[in-house]
């Protein structure tokens, strides 16, 4: 349907040119509206927009008031008290209190609501033990005392709470989820073709004229490449990187740092073989990597900002000595998602070819669609997997939880005292300086166990039409639209 829906728009006439419409492109359609049961970055920015919480984040300004006016922490920071503001309403109308946001938590922790990102919440006093069942939920650490009050209690100190209150993940929902907190609403959703959304103006920040948005659902990157030339899309979020060199002197032509964690992982059949993992980390030329698909980030080095770290991030460096000399007749499955599109698919046949010729390691690519590829990491793993991670906050403590026991990202099957250790570390530092100690910790326990091959910091190539301003993507990747004109 995607594919025909592309060719479509590109030999019909160009009937948007007079519309005052901002479209973009997903690469599949969302399974949904609930922000709460989303899985898949793909409806990320549909979501982002449709719904919002009590704060927002910049990427200059850090945490401004969205939906709140702002939150405070007792002494001993295991208090969070924060006030909202007394005039929020729904897109039909009526109030939103903090009545919604305590429904929705308490949505999110009954487990047969089988919501992905409970732990988000576990850092709430009881949270975890009402997620198992184990208490009501009038022992739950979390209360709306009044409509315009919420109040979080913590069992230790947690320095990144804060952050998840910006998360759409847990902004809060209607039951029936007919109404909307955020810049827009649905106003259309034509199944295989588009979604679009129009102004809530119910919401008070942002431009006051915002344009409608419609997102296409097309799964090729270079057919949404021909629409944007066709003027068709006003916003390409993502160029093909065999483009990046002729585009990237171009006006409309955007580079975005984002803050992930994209990564080479091995599975339970490599867990116990070190030095295969070793075979596979250092037979790889990370700088030709880097040269072939135009990165701005190497390949090899932990894509976190060097700004967490002491100095630097750490790195693998390509070094054949360090390669273990061995035998082996197995071939290794190595898996990674469609979601990737072509540059995926390039990164693995280079990755395949490296790996033989440099190690004498035999591979098999598989691609799967997205839904079963994470079906599979969860349930059987193969031996390597390619996997792009958007920690939820803009923190060291948040990248790194990737990996905790309690995380469904955990893909890697961490379960180590000493890991666990130093994230107890992480999450309790005050000072910079601690900080950044502690997050160099957890990345040399990754790299130097050598569970996981870091893929660089991660750069988005944007186009965006030069006649629309205000949109703004940060380096969590959350596209907000409500000052769009």
């Amino acid at each position: 349907m995607n594919y025909f829906l592309a060719l479509f728009l590109l030999l019909s006439a160009p009937a948007f040119a007079s519309e005052k419409v901002f479209r973009l492109h997903l690469a599949t359609e969302p399974g949904g509206l609930d922000p709460n049961k989303q899985r898949t970055s793909s409806s990320s920015y549909v979501l982002g927009n449709l719904y919002r919480n009590i704060f927002s984040f910049d990427d200059q300004k850090g945490l401004l008031p969205d939906l709140g006016t702002g939150c405070k922490r007792d002494k001993k920071r295991t208090m969070l008290t924060c006030t909202l503001k007394s005039d929020l309403q729904w897109s039909d109308g009526s109030p939103l209190t903090s009545e919604d946001f305590l429904r929705t938590y308490i949505k999110i922790l009954t487990s047969k609501n089988a919501i992905s990102r409970a732990d988000l919440l576990f850092k709430i006093k009881n949270a975890e033990a009402f997620y198992k069942g184990e208490i009501d939920a009038k022992k739950l650490g979390v209360s709306a005392p009044d409509k315009l009050t919420l109040k979080f209690e913590f069992t230790n100190p947690d320095s990144d709470f804060d952050y998840n209150l910006s998360n759409f993940l847990l902004a809060p929902t209607k039951e029936n989820l007919t109404a909307y907190s955020g810049p827009y609403k649905l106003k259309e959703w034509k199944k295989g073709q588009k979604l679009v959304l129009e102004p809530n103006r119910l919401y008070k920040l942002g431009h006051p004229q915002r344009p409608v948005v419609e997102f296409l659902f097309v799964e090729e990157d270079t057919v949404a490449l021909q629409l944007y030339e066709k003027n068709e899309l006003q916003f390409l979020r993502r160029l093909p990187t065999l483009f990046i060199p002729t585009y990237k002197k171009r006006k409309d032509f955007y580079w975005y740092p984002v803050t992930r964690l994209d990564y080479l992982g091995f599975g339970p059949e490599l867990s116990g073989d070190e030095n295969t993992r070793k075979a596979f980390t250092y037979s790889l030329n990370y700088t030709e990597l880097q040269k072939i698909f135009s990165s701005e980030g190497k390949p090899g080095c932990i894509g976190l900002p060097d700004s967490w770290f002491p100095e630097k991030a750490p790195c693998f460096d390509y070094d054949l000595s360090k390669v273990p000399k061995m035998k082996s007749s197995k071939t290794y499955t190595l898996m990674f998602s469609a979601l990737g599109g072509e540059d995926h698919k390039r990164a693995t046949e280079w990755l395949q070819n490296q790996w033989s010729k440099n190690a004498q390691l035999k591979t098999h690519l598989e691609v799967k669609e997205n839904k079963v590829f994470l079906q599979v990491l969860q349930h059987n793993p193969p031996a390597i997997f390619r996997k792009g991670v958007s920690p939820d906050r803009p923190t060291c403590l948040s990248a790194l939880e990737t990996f905790a026991p309690w995380s469904p990202e955990n893909y890697l099957r961490i379960n180590s005292a000493e890991y666990e250790k130093i994230l107890s570390s992480l999450s309790q530092a005050q000072k910079p300086a601690e900080r950044k100690k502690w997050c160099l910790a957890g990345a040399d326990y990754l790299m130097k166990n050598h569970l996981m091959i870091p893929l660089g910091a991660i750069h988005f190539s944007v186009l965006v039409k030069p006649e629309f301003k205000g949109w703004k993507l940060n380096q969590m990747n959350q596209l907000d639209l409500s000052d769009l004109h």
